[in-house]
């Protein structure tokens, strides 16, 4: 994979540089700050924080640093620490229901909402179909030999979920030849048992990062731009667009894009054994030069729960 090395490499390298600029949702707010200003009587920066501080809480601020929280949060150096607090600042600022949209998931880059606790229909029930219809799709295309492991073992597939996926996982960051044969005790995993449960209830906070995460190592080989687009839109996430940023700034995005516009390119054709391979080998290059570069923000197969393992 020389060719392909140095394409992930210089993909990887456009992504960190593009990442030291400015957030293009940071400029948005910006827009929506003064457009706030201007339609209240042009009013002084000062002036506008003060008025949002007593639109959000109802109370006068006490002394000046009560609105410093504001002019951080428009000048990006700090996000408010909860959705709600989003909600309210954006609602302060009189955003419409559009902007308010694009401030959950574009600026806060978040899903569109979060719940609770599982329902039966509306909204929630036809989310949690689907994830469990890709949870299926991803079960069935477990290797044969896991299969008989798991079953002589006492345990099936369903019940296996976590821990599959949590071996699956980690044999992206591996850097010998993954066996996708082998199957670890369960202890392995006991860590991400109840983070990964309630993920996959999609119950609660489930960042973007991670809910793409889930869709491509499901998805892993039939994959591609469109499709972790349109399965992301279904969750109630932005779209992949090369101009989105995390909120730390990183271009994630335009990294994800690259990286299927290569598998794409080279896999076209090509039978699903040889694609898995393709992502696999392609993707272990590039978490190592990442992890090289001391960047994790960009790693999307790397999380938490795996380097407690380590």
């Amino acid at each position: 994979m020389g060719n392909m090395e140095k394409a992930l490499w210089d993909l990887a390298d456009a992504c960190l540089e593009a990442g030291e600029r400015e957030r293009p949702e940071k400029q948005w707010l910006g827009h929506m700050y003064d457009r706030f200003r201007e339609e209240n009587g042009g009013l002084g920066k000062a002036e506008a924080d003060e008025m949002i501080y007593m639109r959000m809480y109802a109370q006068i601020p006490g002394k000046p640093s009560d609105t410093l929280k504001i002019r951080y949060w428009r000048t990006g150096r700090h996000l408010p620490v909860s959705r709600e607090q989003c909600l309210s600042f954006g609602k302060a600022i009189d955003l419409s229901e559009e902007e308010m949209q694009y401030l959950i998931q574009g600026y806060y880059d978040r899903s569109d909402r979060v719940f609770e606790m599982e329902q039966e229909g509306g909204e929630y029930g036809r989310r949690i179909g689907l994830l469990n219809e890709l949870i299926r799709e991803y079960l069935d295309k477990i290797h044969p030999v896991v299969r008989r492991r798991l079953y002589r073992s006492g345990a099936d597939l369903e019940h296996s979920l976590r821990h599959i996926y949590y071996t699956d996982a980690r044999s992206y960051l591996d850097a010998r030849e993954p066996d996708q044969t082998e199957v670890k005790q369960h202890i392995a995993s006991i860590n991400y048992v109840s983070e990964f449960g309630r993920q996959m209830k999609l119950l609660g906070e489930i960042p973007r990062k991670t809910m793409i995460r889930h869709l491509l190592l499901f998805a892993v080989p039939f994959v591609s731009r469109k499709l972790l687009s349109s399965r992301l839109e279904a969750f109630g996430y932005l779209p992949l667009q090369d101009t989105h940023t995390q909120v730390d700034g990183s271009r994630l995005d335009l990294l994800i894009l690259g990286f299927l516009e290569l598998y794409e390119a080279d896999c076209s054709g090509k039978d699903p054994e040889s694609c898995s391979r393709w992502f696999r080998e392609a993707y272990g290059i590039l978490d190592r030069y990442l992890e090289e570069r001391g960047n994790t923000s960009l790693r999307f197969l790397y999380f938490k729960a795996l380097r407690e393992r380590q």
